[in-house]
């Protein structure tokens, strides 16, 4: 699974989701979409050096319906330490191929920084090619892994979820009972491609959970370097872990970071905005996010506790007017961040649309009327 996963599943049906370059209909006046990278293809990872001996294996954007998050290789005197391993195996072994052309050492830790499985399903080729590596988490993370995660990581979901969805493009109608528009059915159409080729890897995956948790912080030396894993609060997910390496003021964040706009399925939106103002004590030169291009400051980061606390004070006072949900959906008004983040891009703008604007105003909404939340749908 991922968020982009879950909404395919869940709210296909929106008519604001985008897709490839699928061409519009006779005498429709929509162009056609370009087709983003998709995580499944070699071609579109790439190892980038960015610092002594720490590289970023780095994917597309995770703007489709299946992503992969972003990976990171953490070399030191006796051992290596990698940073979640992404969703699809075949990608993971790929990886590996890489490090080994890097280094001879050891991979002796693999951090997953949260629960989703486009973080950590190629565990399990680590595991295979590294069998005294230890697999860390935070508890939060490790129990969802083995809990919440398992439905979606199943050729039964990929199954069911394709079979769903193969009658509205069909029909050209979507569960609203409107027509599909272009851009939903060119998204509707790489999912279903995206989601059979997942399912084929999972058939063979093995699966490996984080086996070890740390409750707030967690050091480890590999001879003379320093790695500092951290869990610095609630945001994207209750467990978000960050690694900080201190001698390359590094910090890989998971996806407490998301370009090119953040993810917010299940995520704790009062929070997330606090636990994004305390990566500021890091000093970080060089900021790997959990999807997106390396940074070298945090003005992404701050552009998105903005957004945070801009929608979470919208939805605060529609709910003080006693609005209902849907009435608090029409009334939030993001276009501004929307233009800055996505900068005209279609798939851009229908991820910020589903994957961000929609549940991030639902758990808001939810976060206004109970408080603290204890739950991540």
């Amino acid at each position: 699974m991922t968020v982009h996963a879950l909404v395919f599943a869940a709210a296909v049906g929106c008519g604001e989701v985008a897709h490839p370059s699928a061409a519009a209909p006779p005498g429709s006046a929509e162009p056609p979409i370009p087709t983003p990278a998709v995580p499944a293809d070699p071609a579109s990872w790439h190892m980038e050096r960015v610092a002594d001996g720490i590289y970023a294996y780095l994917g597309p954007p995770g703007v489709t319906p299946i992503v992969s998050g972003n990976s990171v290789v953490i070399i030191g005197d006796d051992g290596v330490i990698v940073v979640d391993t992404g969703q699809l195996p075949s990608i993971a072994r790929r990886e590996i191929d890489e490090i080994r052309k890097l280094t001879d050492r050891p991979v002796r830790y693999v951090v997953s920084t949260h629960w989703h499985p486009d973080h950590w399903v190629g565990n399990g080729e680590f595991r295979r090619a590294y069998p005294g590596a230890t697999f860390v988490a935070t508890p939060n993370t490790r129990a969802m892994a083995r809990t919440k995660a398992q439905p979606f990581i199943s050729i039964a979901y990929t199954r069911n979820t394709i079979a769903a969805v193969r009658p509205m493009l069909d029909k050209g109608i979507g569960p609203d009972g409107k027509p599909l528009r272009a851009i939903t059915r060119a998204y509707l159409t790489l999912g279903i491609a995206q989601l059979d080729e997942y399912g084929g890897e999972l058939a063979t995956a093995q699966l490996a959970p984080p086996s070890a948790t740390f409750e707030d912080a967690l050091t480890v030396w590999l001879g003379k370097r320093e790695v500092d894993v951290r869990f610095l609060g609630r945001g994207n997910t209750g467990g978000d872990a960050i690694v900080w390496v201190p001698d390359a003021k590094l910090l890989a964040t998971g996806d407490l970071i998301v370009s090119p706009y953040p993810y917010a399925i299940g995520s704790f939106i009062g929070e997330w905005s606090d636990t994004l103002d305390r990566l500021d004590e890091f000093g970080a030169t060089t900021i790997i996010p959990g999807h997106g291009p390396v940074m070298h400051d945090l003005s992404y980061a701050h552009a998105v506790r903005d957004l945070l606390r801009d929608l979470q004070a919208q939805v605060k006072t529609a709910v003080a007017r006693g609005s209902s949900l849907d009435d608090t959906r029409a009334a939030i008004k993001l276009d501004a961040a929307q233009a800055a983040l996505c900068k005209g891009d279609p798939w851009c703008k229908n991820g910020f649309a589903s994957v961000f604007a929609a549940p991030a105003v639902a758990r808001a909404y939810r976060e206004a009327k109970e408080g603290p939340l204890h739950d991540e749908d």
